[in-house]
């Protein structure tokens, strides 16, 4: 079955690359090479997360049956253009954008307690966003994740859920945005509606400052032309399903064939991305996990489609060391974007707010870097070398 689930995400994401994979095998002289259409490349990410082994309290009754704790999780997702609409003025002259986008991740969450059998939670989210540049200073993002969740080989743990984001990003300069609005997220380890709000001082092409609440906050570096360094803090979690084979719940009356695990680490740590090429970057990071805790919750009765679950157990974890890895890959042609302040932010926000509400980030790879500037001697500079060298 998790076999099945991966054929059918990769090839959902070839369906999409068709096109453009058609057109670069039958690109020759005598074809008319059409102009891009879209601004956001076709992107592939994949990436994969793990913690250390954690003895568990060997005080309370399912601690010592579970006795250690590690979790590792790997994540496939995409993101494709479908729709780019520029809008202008009566004199031709561009005002606004209008982009929508087909999103979707595949992730696998091995769940490892030293006690119990092991389980393989997995989740598939296939969406979409949409981006409105006014073409001043606002952008307004909307974006719908809609996902799967279960526990492999149990089919009635099955469970459908929701994610999504809606934001307003204004721009002041090149120097200065902030962004609000809403998002409903299971990073934390149940089911939560939080106010977003952000802020970023700097660059993004550069140095720069970014905070993004519930997200993350990162601190980005340029290391050259082809290296990029953060220091960064963000929450890495998520809500499953898990088959009740171990009888952890017993006596609940709420259904006990399946009860939710839920997870949360705040991450903080030092990443580089190194990008050899405009459609390919790699990314390594690693640090510690604090306010780490995890959680059992019975299924409920009713269904309350926003209130967060009552938990039956939960125990904090002490923190512990990660490592995070990842691939990024980019396909096709797109409209030049260079010094365009509005699209980097459309991209930053693409980027951040990652598909299926995993917590990754693929990094501003797509934003190009600055060229450098080539130094222009001055003439008489040039004049005195080769008086200079007349003498020998």
């Amino acid at each position: 079955m998790k076999t099945f689930q991966i054929n059918i995400f990769l090839l959902l994401s070839f369906v999409f690359l068709n096109t453009e994979l058609s057109a670069f095998n039958n690109n020759d002289s005598t074809r008319t090479v059409k102009p891009p259409k879209h601004y956001f490349n076709k992107t592939i990410n994949a990436d994969y997360y793990v913690t250390g082994r954690k003895n568990l309290d060997t005080t309370n009754a399912v601690s010592k049956r579970l006795k250690s704790y590690q979790v590792s999780q790997f994540s496939l997702g995409y993101n494709f253009p479908i729709i780019t609409k520029d809008i202008y003025n009566k004199d031709s002259t561009k005002i606004s954008n209008f982009h929508l986008l087909i999103s979707g991740s595949y992730t696998n969450l091995a769940l490892s307690f030293e006690g119990i059998s092991k389980h393989n939670l997995t989740k598939i989210s296939v969406g979409c966003r949409g981006f409105y540049n006014n073409g001043k200073k606002s952008i307004f993002f909307a974006e719908m994740s809609p996902f799967v969740t279960k526990d492999n080989g149990y089919r009635y743990t099955r469970t459908y859920r929701l994610a999504c984001t809606f934001l307003y990003n204004y721009a002041a300069n090149e120097y200065f945005s902030f962004r609000a609005g809403y998002t409903r997220s299971f990073l934390w380890g149940n089911r939560y509606q939080f106010p977003y709000v952000g802020i970023r001082v700097g660059k993004l092409d550069k140095i720069n400052l970014s905070v993004q609440f519930p997200r993350c906050m990162t601190f980005n570096v340029p290391a050259g032309q082809y290296i990029r360094a953060s220091l960064y803090t963000k929450p890495q979690g998520g809500l499953y399903t898990v088959a009740n084979t171990d009888s952890l719940l017993s006596g609940y009356n709420y259904g006990d064939r399946k009860f939710y695990f839920g997870r949360y680490e705040f991450l903080s740590g030092l990443r580089l991305d190194v990008q050899p090429s405009e459609f390919f970057n790699f990314y390594l990071s690693a640090g510690l996990t604090t306010k780490n805790k995890i959680s059992f919750y019975p299924t409920p009765k009713a269904k309350e489609k926003n209130a967060a679950y009552n938990n039956s157990y939960s125990e904090n974890i002490k923190r512990n060391i990660f490592v995070n890895f990842g691939l990024v890959f980019r396909f096709g042609r797109t409209k030049s974007i260079y010094n365009n302040i509005q699209m980097y932010n459309s991209i930053d926000i693409n980027n951040t707010i990652n598909p299926g509400d995993n917590g990754v980030n693929k990094g501003n790879g797509d934003i190009p870097v600055p060229t450098v500037k080539i130094k222009i001697n001055n003439p008489d500079e040039v004049l005195d070398l080769i008086e200079a060298g007349d003498l020998y």
